[in-house]
């Protein structure tokens, strides 16, 4: 899975949201975070769970495609 780009954006209602961008997907936002440290948190996890889900999301798409 490739790497994402992860931009935190400060919201005007003082909250605070995560711009997650990812080669060959759509841009996503997630939203509804209270403090900018509870924001980069998320990223952190993000990161980790498509770090563990990657090799699995290879070897799926490189089967379809070989199929």
């Amino acid at each position: 899975m490739a790497d994402a780009a992860y931009r935190i954006v400060h919201r005007e209602d003082g909250s605070f949201a995560v711009e997650i961008v990812r080669a060959g997907a759509l841009p996503q936002m997630a939203a509804g975070f209270a403090t900018e440290a509870a924001a980069e948190s998320w990223i952190a996890q993000d990161r980790r769970l498509h770090a563990t889900a990657a090799p699995f999301g290879t070897q799926a798409n490189r089967r379809w495609r070989d199929g």
